[in-house]
Formats: structure tokens, sequence, C-alpha cells
């Protein structure tokens, strides 16, 4: 018995710290707490949040569709099926009560990555457009967008969505000189003229936008036949003939662009 409420206490103390670790508070300037920064949209859905407060959320791309990840939203084609995609997607976090989302970042994707589905493709111009597409379908949904800026950011990335947005909000856990800083306890926001936006728009298909992002990033690489090659949701840096997708749901079309019977729908992207 003494030994089974020891694992009973180990478990409810790593259910406790994940849910709290999860859920940051969102201070001003001058101290004030503001709101709330979720890690995770389940705690989200169980908190009781008080009326007129600053609610924030870390974009798990994984939570909206387990199959679904930045490097599928890179290789589309139809960068106008993106910003429909992230209206949608914003209009679905702002019915949760979410006013702004941290989402993407700026660095380009190469063969040394730990986690290749974390980035959009290989090309800064492809990477800016992608994220300038999704900040306006957020800012047309009625959610603030912000993004993930590091220390090795991409520079031509970074100069190139500058050009075609102007401006946008940044989010760092180690960069200060942000408008939004995340130092591991407490989320700062460090701008003085942090916009949250009024209105909610979106027409309610996620769910079908997400299906036809998968229909679209069927790719086909190399061109030497060794049999049967598809990769779900991995990266072919081989002269061997493969398709990658990303969804179990278009695996029988992976295999028709496999042997040509279809041809590939997205764009190689690493």
């Amino acid at each position: 018995m003494p030994l089974k409420r020891f694992w009973l206490t180990i478990l409810i103390t790593l259910i406790i710290s994940f849910t709290f670790s999860s859920i940051y508070d969102i201070i001003a300037k001058d101290g004030k707490i503001l709101g709330k920064f979720f890690h995770s949209l389940d705690h989200l859905k169980n908190a009781e949040l008080e009326k007129n407060q600053l609610i924030g959320y870390m974009l798990n791309l994984s939570e909206i569709d387990p199959e679904l990840c930045y490097l599928a939203l890179g290789s589309v084609r139809n960068f106008s099926m993106i910003q429909q995609f992230s209206r949608e997607l914003g209009y679905y976090l702002k019915s949760l009560g979410i006013d702004f989302v941290v989402f993407g970042n700026l660095r380009t994707l190469d063969q040394n990555v730990e986690n290749p589905l974390d980035f959009i493709g290989n090309s800064p111009y492809l990477v800016s457009e992608l994220l300038y597409r999704m900040i306006r379908g957020f800012e047309t949904s009625g959610v603030t967008p912000v993004i993930v800026v590091a220390s090795n950011d991409d520079r031509i990335t970074t100069q190139s969505l500058l050009q075609k947005g102007g401006s946008f909000y940044s989010y760092s856990n180690h960069l200060k000189n942000v408008d939004i800083f995340f130092d591991g306890d407490k989320v700062f926001l460090n701008s003085e003229s942090f916009y949250t936006l009024p209105w909610i728009y979106g027409e309610g298909n996620m769910e079908s936008l997400i299906q036809e992002i998968y229909n679209n990033s069927i790719i086909l690489t190399g061109w030497r036949v060794e049999g049967e090659n598809l990769l779900y949701r991995e990266i072919n840096y081989t002269d061997k003939k493969s398709v990658t997708y990303f969804s179990k749901s278009v695996e029988e079309k992976a295999k028709k662009v496999y042997s040509g019977e279809l041809l590939p729908t997205g764009n190689k992207n690493w």
C-alpha cells in the first residue's frame, strides 16, 4: 500500500506540474496581470476565464489535427488556400476566447534540423510568403498574429516578410527586445501598442480545408526506381524515387502518384 500511495502521489504531482506549466500569466510593463497565455487548448477549454482578460495561445498544429504540420503547409502550391485555412483556424480559436496566437518561425529548413515537420521550407521567400498569408488570415478572423523570432532566424526571410507586411508582432523566449517575452515562468507584454481585434469572422469549414491541404501536399521526388517508396511525413534527400505525403487519408492517392496514375499535387520544399 505505501508503494501504491507513493506512485499515486508522483502521478498527481506530474499532472499538476504539467497543467500549471501550460498556463502563464501575461504581465504588463506596470506589473499588472492582463490575462493568461496557454500552451494547450485542452487547458484553455477547462479554464475559468475572467471577463476582459487578454488570452493568448502558442499554436500547436497537432492540436488542430494530429497529422498537420508546417512542412505540409509549405508544400501547398495554392497560397490562397493557406490564407483561407488560417482564417478558419483563427475563427475557431477566436470562438474559444483567444485574442492572439503565437506561431511559426523565421528559420529555413536544412538537413541538420532536428524536426523538419516544424519548418515551412528551405526557401526564405516561401517561408515569408506563407507566414504573410497566415498573418492575413488570422487578422481577417479577428485574432492578432504574433511570430516566433530567434537569434538564428534567416535574415532574408525576415526582410522579405517585413517588405510584404510592413511590420509584425514578435515573440521570443530568449530575445528580450520583442513585443512579447516569455521567461519560462511568465509572459511579458512589452509592446505599448499591442492591439486586439474586435471582430470574429469565418465560415466554419476548417476541417474541409485541412483535408484540402493534405490533398494538395503529395510530393514526388527522386528518379531512381527501387520498389515502392512511400514516405509518410518524411523527407527524401536521396535520388531514389519517393512520394512524401502527410495524411493517411491520401495514402491511396500517394500510391497513384508514385505509379504515375496521378500527378503530384505539392511542391518539394526542402
